[in-house]
This record gives C-alpha cells, sequence and structure tokens, in this order.
C-alpha cells in the first residue's frame, strides 16, 4: 500500500469525505479523529448534517457528518432523505470522494442490513463503489481477543452482505485512544522558520491511505448522485432500444420464419394439386383408350357376325349366342 506522503502532487488536491451511519455508533467521533480536533462534531446525537475542514497530511481534508439515521428498516422517513441529501449538498456541488459507512463492531444483524440497504438506495446503486466500511469501537476486539478478519469470518450473512456490497475494504478505527495522540504537535526547525506539524496516529494515517486507494481505484471520480442518476437514465435508455432492437430482430425472425412455412405449404399444395391433376389426366387417358378398345372389339365382333351370316354355315363366333 502506497503511503499517503508519497502521492503524486498530494498538497495540492483536497479530499471530501462523507460520513453515514445509524446514530450512535461514534460516526461523529470518527470524524473528529480524522480531522485531530476533539469537539469539531457534536458526540451527543441527532443533530443536523454538519461539514468541517482541515489540512492535513498534505490535503486540505472536508468531512461531512450526516445526520445519523433511525432504524426503520422497510421505509426511509422523508426528513431522513432531506438530510442526506443536504449532506450531500455540503461536500459541495462535485460532491465526495469517499464515502465512509460507519459500523460499530457489535452484531451486524438482518435488521442492520435491510436499514443499510434502504438508505443506499436513496444514493442509487452506484455509491457503493465509492463506500468504505468505518468498524468502531476498535477497542473491542482487543478485549475480545480477536482481530478484524475474525470478526468478519464469524459475522452472519447480514455481514458478508455488507463486505461484499463495499468489495471488503473497510478499517478499523479506536476512537478511544483519543484526539491526544492526533493533535500532538512538536515543532521543528528549519532555518530560522518554526514550523508545527501534526503527528497523526497510525490508525489515521491507515485510514487515509486506504481513502486514496479507493480514490485511485474509481479513476479519481467523486461520487455525484446527478450524475449517476444521468448515467442511469442513459443506461436505461440505452437497454430499452437493445431490447427494443432485438425484439424487432426477433419478430422479423419469427415473420420469415412463418413466410418461408407459407412458402413450402404453397408450394407442397400446388405439388399436391399438380399430382392430383395429372393422376386425373392419367385416369381419362385411360377411360379414352378403354373405351376406344371396346369399339374396336364391337365393331370387330359386328364384322365377324355378318361373315358368319354370309357365308350361310356353322362356325365358331366369339359372338355370345352364335354356333
Amino acid at each position: 500500500m502506497r503511503s499517503w506522503n508519497s502521492r503524486k502532487n498530494a498538497a495540492s488536491l483536497s479530499l471530501r469525505v462523507l460520513l453515514l451511519g445509524p446514530r450512535r455508533t461514534g460516526k461523529s467521533s470518527a470524524g473528529n479523529t480524522l480531522l485531530g480536533r476533539e469537539r469539531l462534531f457534536d458526540t451527543s446525537g441527532g443533530n443536523a448534517s454538519t461539514r468541517a475542514s482541515r489540512f492535513t497530511a498534505g490535503r486540505h481534508l472536508t468531512v461531512v457528518d450526516a445526520q445519523g439515521w433511525g432504524s426503520s428498516e422497510e421505509v426511509v422517513p422523508r426528513q431522513e432523505k432531506v438530510e442526506l441529501l443536504r449532506a450531500l449538498s455540503l461536500c459541495g456541488p462535485e460532491g465526495p470522494h469517499v464515502i465512509l459507512l460507519v459500523v460499530p463492531l457489535l452484531d451486524f444483524t438482518e435488521s442492520d442490513r435491510r436499514i443499510v440497504e434502504t438508505r443506499m438506495e436513496v444514493l442509487t446503486p452506484s455509491v457503493w463503489r465509492h463506500i468504505m466500511v468505518v468498524f468502531t469501537f476498535g477497542d473491542l476486539l482487543k478485549r475480545r481477543g480477536r482481530t478484524a478478519k475474525e470478526h468478519i469470518q464469524s459475522g452472519g450473512p447480514a455481514l458478508q452482505w455488507l463486505m461484499e456490497k463495499c468489495c471488503y475494504r473497510y478499517h478499523v478505527l479506536d476512537n478511544t485512544k483519543g484526539v491526544s495522540e492526533v493533535v500532538k504537535q512538536e515543532r521543528i526547525k528549519t532555518g530560522s522558520r518554526e514550523e508545527k506539524k501534526n503527528d497523526q496516529s497510525l490508525q489515521v494515517r491507515e485510514l487515509l491511505s486506504q481513502m486514496e486507494d479507493l480514490l485511485e481505484e474509481n479513476g479519481r471520480w467523486h461520487f455525484s448522485l446527478h450524475m449517476y442518476q444521468r448515467l442511469e437514465e442513459e443506461w436505461s435508455r440505452r437497454e430499452l432500444q437493445l431490447r427494443a432492437q432485438l425484439d424487432a430482430e426477433v419478430r422479423h425472425a419469427i415473420k420469415e420464419e412463418e413466410e418461408e412455412e407459407e412458402e413450402e405449404e404453397g408450394k407442397v399444395k400446388d405439388d399436391n394439386e399438380e399430382n392430383e391433376k395429372k393422376t386425373m389426366e392419367d385416369a381419362t387417358i385411360e377411360t379414352m383408350e378403354t373405351m376406344e378398345t371396346m369399339e374396336e372389339e364391337n365393331e370387330e365382333s359386328v364384322k365377324l357376325k355378318a361373315d358368319c351370316q354370309h357365308n350361310g354355315r356353322l362356325v365358331f363366333c366369339p359372338i355370345r349366342g352364335l354356333a
């Protein structure tokens, strides 16, 4: 993994991060840890979406702490939708680069899965390519003597679903380490100047590095709800167009097949009619030939009878009744 400070042109770039998650999950505390300040975001819970910025690790880091959502599983309340869209707008017109979905290191149930799924549907399915899961209450792992990987592997189907949706991008954050680790300062003297340098905690540096990796994976594209909505509309339009084209081709193929069948049936019918006609003609010819033969035999019989009568003597005659 490349270090955050070694990124090309890192100092000239900004990073916009959106924090999402339920209430009472350490989401606001995670924002404070990221920015290295203890009271930037109110951790009492239930507050409106808030934005805060700070120049850190060679980046201008902007964090938006979205209002925590409730426990409704099937329907997202209107006020939650409003706050969710408002949090997006606080990220600026271009939207956030990375979305951190905050999940406590507790049992992630099927109910939790449905709650997350309904909220993400508001942001369109494309939002998942920009999401990284941040597990809070990281101190619980130490108490249990487990690793994050073991926690995920032992999790149920709901947690596996979450990991698959975000392509197993996750980070464990221990907010109990306190901001004191993040805000330690030391003075470095360069020539006749003194500069202040933030000594960020290792966990924050690692999280920033992972976010940068995710940004690189997405071609440095930010998440824009309107952009993805337009893309989905375009994809839907193309899908309908391709489907209509496919249907037309299928109909054309069916029509050609039906025409070939009709042509074949017509050819068979013509052949049958021709055969019937020929049969009738053959029968007529045979009948005429039979009649001609009978007439010839009749003429021969009459001639033979006349000859017998003319000679005046008894002779064998093939005519019935003559002897």
